[in-house]
């Protein structure tokens, strides 16, 4: 191998050739770019070392500085493990290396796919928010046709849920001393190889189709016809004048499509330097003192001063002992000092692990203090509702931010969206059940196995089910620290505290409010209807009714974790035993992602549990229709089932290895492709699928009659219409049946009606 010095801006190797060398660099930094992303490759990296077994490169690697490298010829993967024979260090040096580099590559896939479910929610709500301005202004709307063809963006990521943390787990080995003996296996670290490399390839696929999303979304975002959403928002904007009441909300739209756009890889830098350079120029000559308007949002000296020392604040009002304060500062300041808060090594991965542990004891101490002062300060409440703990961790943008949000939610009633904070107060003052554990354990259940094990009495069991602290305690303990790292998502790097490093999207646009989830929920049963009743039993013998099985609408409590994330959880479907209380999902206050396919893949799952919980051990056997054995059945089975092509049936096995064998995974994204698809006559699913979730997901009446024309949903819509005919007779002689006994028609009968004809 022979080194040779690159200049700055020189090129390694470009998309689309040949690959026949890899470089091991010596000195200087290279940038690698594909489409939608780039990563950095500094001293003792290996460039092209995940294209070894590639013909053509798929990635672009330029020098970003003056460097030199070690030039190595590759033939395939066999050439590799001859050169790991001759020299070990060399194989533990290029097998770091592909890992890390194939997790860098996951990153950025996962940040792209964040920016595409961003700018395809930015773009549905942007122009329904300009619809409904022009309504209320009475202006004449324009048309975007190519809104309508735009698809919505659904997740769906190349790589396992486990992938991140296998990558994180062998680049910690590879740094370690076991690394010696992998070394003295080259055929092992060539399997690692093929896998790694093949990942890779997956990956960049992957890209190469967001970066395509991205541009058709960024297209009606911006374009050189100005027949896009920012030319639509300008215009209105400057035709109702700044003085308007809806001024300051197009503002805030414009300005925040700007920095979407700006965040984009795939934008046009030169359109959007002209497009914007324009807005500012018009609104300088409108507006001179334009620059003030972000003044507005919230008297920033005001609030800074107030977040000034937020970690001391905190600590003091917790009332902690000294010694648990001081321990905590010094790991939240070494915490502020790592260049890499996502570092996977020993150091970084300890440090977060202790922070976590002290973080849930100051939560607790600080909650019992804040749950009865009506004065808490502004840094209490970010932390109770963010877990925001430093104004520099979190940075000061960010930090006054987080104070206006906290003002707003804390003057705010909620009504089945509860911050973490309000949660607990709930659970305090008895409203609500604390959650069950991760043994699937309520707080009744986990007393009853104490007594049981003898570690309590009787009459102590007593006690503590009517102890509200007690309560709150066990909810602490037991649902929040688990379900604050699921909806983190990335659990090897998980750190409780709020920090800026993790604020990949705007936190106006990231965050989760009430108003948004009731509209998502809305949308759900405008599809599928149903989604949300629950059957139980009816009597009133003074009607005549003796017993009859009716529906009432109970909507999913959704308690918001306090921190950034990209996961939801359905965490229980009811509460203690009584089937017709709410269900609880879970997600994180700031949600990086596209969060209405989150709130549809967790009513899959809530759809798929609850059946579970109805038909209890019997939910898989056929015999027992229903949506869970019809389910089951179909994929158990599909080899054998003719209502399938060879095609379809190659799908399914595809689908289901991805899904790793679960059946609940292979129907929440059955789920997804029947809301988001299906509901608009846009097939997705095989015949069997369609119609089982048909049968038990029947859509609403005004999805039903869009339908009708539709071939594909004639003979479901048929055998609907048959049975649903035959319920609302028994109705009727029901309805018949009371009046003739002089009664009025109980509110229930009435909304059974409505259930019915929905």
């Amino acid at each position: 191998m022979a080194a040779i010095s690159i200049a700055k801006g020189q090129f390694l190797f470009q998309i689309g050739e040949p690959v026949t060398e890899l470089y091991l660099i010596l000195k200087g930094s290279f940038t690698v770019t594909f489409p939608c992303g780039t990563y950095t490759l500094s001293k003792g990296e290996v460039a092209g070392i995940c294209e070894a077994d590639s013909d053509l490169h798929g990635t672009s690697c330029q020098a970003s500085e003056d460097a030199s490298v070690l030039v190595c010829p590759v033939n395939g993967l066999s050439s590799l493990e001859a050169l790991f024979r001759e020299s070990a260090d060399y194989g533990v040096l290029f097998t770091r290396s592909v890992f890390r580099q194939a997790d860098c590559l996951l990153k950025q896939l996962e940040l792209a796919q964040r920016t595409c479910s961003s700018l395809y929610s930015g773009c549905t709500q942007d122009y329904s928010f300009y619809l409904s301005c022009c309504m209320r202004h009475q202006q004449k709307p324009r048309t975007l046709p190519a809104l309508s063809s735009l698809s919505p963006f659904v997740e769906d990521s190349p790589a396992e849920n486990w992938v991140p943390a296998y990558y994180d787990s062998f680049q910690r080995l590879l740094s370690s001393a076991g690394a010696s003996v992998l070394a003295k296996e080259p055929p092992a670290l060539v399997g690692l190889f093929a896998g790694i490399c093949e990942d890779y390839r997956r990956f960049l696929a992957t890209m190469d189709s967001l970066a395509e999303y991205q541009k058709q979304t960024i297209a009606l975002y911006l374009n050189d016809d100005l027949e896009d959403i920012f030319d639509l928002f300008t215009a209105l904007y400057f035709r109702l004048g700044p003085d308007d009441t809806d001024a300051d909300s197009l503002y805030e739209r414009i300005s925040h499509m700007m920095r979407l756009l700006e965040e984009s890889p795939c934008a046009d830098s030169a359109l959007l330097s002209q497009r914007f350079g324009d807005f500012k120029e018009c609104l300088a000559s409108l507006l001179p003192d334009a620059g003030k308007r972000e003044a507005k949002k919230a008297d920033t000296t005001s609030c800074a001063a107030q977040l000034n020392g937020s970690l001391q604040t905190i600590l003091d009002y917790s009332g902690a002992e000294d010694s648990l304060c001081t321990e905590f500062k010094k790991l939240i300041l070494q915490y502020k000092g790592l260049s890499d808060k996502n570092a996977t090594d020993d150091t970084a991965r300890l440090l977060r692990q202790k922070i976590s542990n002290i973080f849930y004891q100051l939560y607790g101490l600080v909650f019992h203090r804040a749950s009865s002062d009506s004065n808490m300060p502004l840094p209490i409440r970010m932390f109770l509702y963010f877990g925001y703990v430093d104004e520099q961790l979190a940075e000061m943008e960010n930090a006054l931010y987080l104070g206006h949000l906290a003002t707003l939610i804390a003057g705010s009633a909620h009504e089945r969206v509860y911050t973490l904070y309000d949660w607990l107060c709930a659970i305090l003052s008895g409203e609500k059940e604390p959650s069950r554990n991760e043994f699937d354990q309520d707080y009744t259940d986990y007393l009853h196995s104490l007594k049981a094990a003898g570690k309590i009495e009787a009459a102590k069991e007593k006690t503590l089910l009517h102890d509200m602290e007690k309560r709150v305690e066990y909810e602490l303990q037991n649902m929040f620290p688990p379900v604050n790292k699921m909806t983190f998502g990335r659990i090897s790097t998980f750190c409780p505290v709020f920090s800026a490093h993790n604020v990949l999207k705007h936190l106006d646009a990231s965050y989760v409010s009430e108003k948004e989830l009731q509209t998502i929920f809305s949308d759900i049963e405008a599809v599928d209807y149903s989604a949300f009743y629950r059957e139980y039993v009816y009597s009133n013998t003074a009607a005549g009714i003796p017993k009859e099985f009716f529906h009432t609408r109970v909507l999913p409590d959704v308690i918001l974790m306090p921190g950034i994330g990209i996961r939801g959880v359905m965490w229980q479907e009811i509460e203690g035993r009584r089937r017709t209380t709410a269900a609880r999902m879970m997600l994180p206050i700031f949600y990086l992602e596209d969060l209405r396919s989150a709130v549809v893949r967790l009513t899959g799952e809530y759809r798929w549990e609850m059946c579970k919980r109805v038909q209890g051990a019997r939910w898989n056997d056929v015999s027992e229709r229903s949506l869970t054995s019809e389910y089951f059945d179909y994929v158990q089975f599909y080899r054998k089932n003719h209502d399938l092509t060879a095609d379809a049936k190659e799908r399914l096995k595809t689908a289901l290895q991805k899904a790793r064998g679960s059946f609940k995974e292979m129907f929440v994204r059955d789920y997804i492709s029947y809301i988001l698809f299906e509901g608009t006559g846009s097939p997705r699913l095989t015949k069997p699928a369609r119609t089982i979730l048909f049968t038990y997901c029947p859509f609403a009446k005004q999805t039903r009659e869009k339908l009708q024309s539709n071939p594909i949903y004639k003979e479901i819509l048929e055998h609907f219409a048959v049975q649903r005919t035959q319920q609302l007779h028994k109705l009727s002689l029901l309805e018949k049946r009371v009046e003739n006994t002089g009664n009025k028609l109980p509110e229930d009968l009435l909304n059974e009606r409505i259930y019915l004809e929905s």
